[in-house]
């Protein structure tokens, strides 16, 4: 793992006079896969849209490879690195596979090895053989993986996956731990808000709790398997 790539620090924000995070402070290094874990409504997907600028922070810093973006537009926070896959996939419903990825192509901006179909489809070999199909005519675990291939294709430096297994079949969830873990070995850096402690197991290297908006663990995710006290008290429903 390299130096720190998203450092948030003190990160307020909510919808109009609520409260959702209160002071979410965590780093995520190069290379690191690092999770969100919580229960429902403990400020996961929160702090993942405060971070993409889809909801302005009201006091805070974020930091991305140095660079403060908190406060920033959406577009210019995609374009500085953050490449964000939502829950609700998104996907383009006339257009093909291919087209979809194309639409989310976009030059690195620091020199590495760029992503391109045909390593995308490498990563999702179910996607090779669907390039043709349009988005409305795949399924839901294949939408998800084009959502992922499309952020991808904008070669970001950050990839944020708003609980990428959610509704999916167990198989599906199988492949999209693979590909985490793949892209894990190409050095990708990536935020993942998920709530199932067993897939995060699978992918991380880290987990941060949030609890009512604010961080109540962190550390290993080795630590959090071996701390029962921690999964009883902010993970059980």
């Amino acid at each position: 793992m390299g130096g720190m790539m998203l450092q948030v620090e003190n990160l307020h924000a909510g919808y109009g006079g609520a409260k959702i995070l209160r002071g979410v402070s965590f780093d995520l290094a190069a290379g690191e896969v690092l999770v969100l874990l919580g229960r429902n409504g403990a400020g996961k997907s929160t702090t993942i849209k405060a971070l993409m600028g889809l909801l302005r922070p009201t006091a805070g810093r974020v930091r991305l490879d140095g660079a403060d973006i908190a406060g920033w537009e959406p577009h210019r926070i995609a374009r500085a690195g953050l490449g964000w896959v939502p829950e609700e996939r998104r996907v383009f419903p006339e257009l093909t596979v291919a087209e979809n990825l194309e639409v989310g192509r976009r030059a690195p901006a620091d020199g590495r090895a760029p992503w391109t179909p045909e390593r995308l489809f490498a990563l999702f070999p179910n996607l090779a053989d669907l390039r043709q199909r349009p988005g409305a005519r795949i399924s839901g675990g294949e939408q998800q993986m084009v959502a992922i291939a499309r952020t991808l294709m904008g070669n970001p430096r950050v990839l944020l996956l708003d609980e990428p297994g959610e509704g999916l079949a167990p198989v599906i969830v199988d492949l999209m731990a693979e590909a985490i873990l793949a892209l894990k070995r190409e050095g990708a850096t990536v935020l993942l808000a998920e709530q199932s402690l067993a897939f995060a197991s699978r992918v991380a290297d880290r987990a941060v709790i949030l609890e009512t908006g604010r961080i109540v663990w962190d550390g290993a995710i080795d630590a959090l398997l071996a701390d029962t006290g921690a999964r009883a008290k902010h993970l059980q429903v």
